[in-house]
């Protein structure tokens, strides 16, 4: 997956309908690179960075490619993958009785039990629930698997341990690069 100057098009289509002038200036557009230099993105910032808009922009980015349809970008080199995980924060269910941990927990575990070699896996601040060491510690174990199964995924995070950890994980068992992004 190669893109230079992507976008997240949803952010590109209200900014267009809530305000005037040209667009060029307001979005900010990003390269996706996830290929043999690094198909494992580790993507920390600040609050408000743009982290996860980043992160749906290579969503939609995938989504629009394998419809056949343009991408939002300069130009675009894209292979299929068989799915698509994604794993954004969601509101506590009650009903469940788990508490936001173990659903975070039970949602990764069900991306973990269907994906291939051949899935993009989307991580949005996974863990960010539980303590900062225990967040760490699972997130490290999650790219490691993410690593040795051969995906393409972006993580992103706060934990700027994870993403300092990357040449360790490296080291692990596995074909899928990782790589640090800020």
């Amino acid at each position: 997956c190669e893109v230079a100057d992507g976008f997240n098009l949803q952010l590109a289509l209200h900014l267009g309908q809530t305000s005037s002038g040209d667009l060029n200036n307001r979005v900010v557009a990003n390269d996706i690179i996830l290929g043999e230099n690094g198909r494992i993105i580790i993507l920390t910032g600040p609050n408000r960075g743009g982290k996860t808009t980043y992160l749906q922009a290579v969503g939609q980015t995938q989504v629009l490619a394998q419809s056949g349809l343009w991408v939002p970008g300069r130009k675009a080199r894209i292979s299929p993958v068989s799915e698509i995980f994604t794993h954004f924060p969601v509101e506590e269910r009650l009903e469940l009785g788990t508490g936001r941990f173990g659903d975070e927990a039970s949602r990764v575990r069900a991306i973990f039990t269907q994906l291939t070699r051949h899935s993009l896996v989307l991580l949005n601040e996974t863990f960010s629930t539980t303590n900062a060491s225990e967040s760490l510690y699972l997130a490290r174990d999650i790219v490691a698997l993410l690593r040795q199964v051969g995906v393409r995924a972006v993580f992103t995070t706060h934990l700027h341990d994870l993403a300092a950890s990357a040449p360790e994980v490296n080291a692990l068992p596995g074909d899928s690069k990782v790589v640090s992004m800020v």
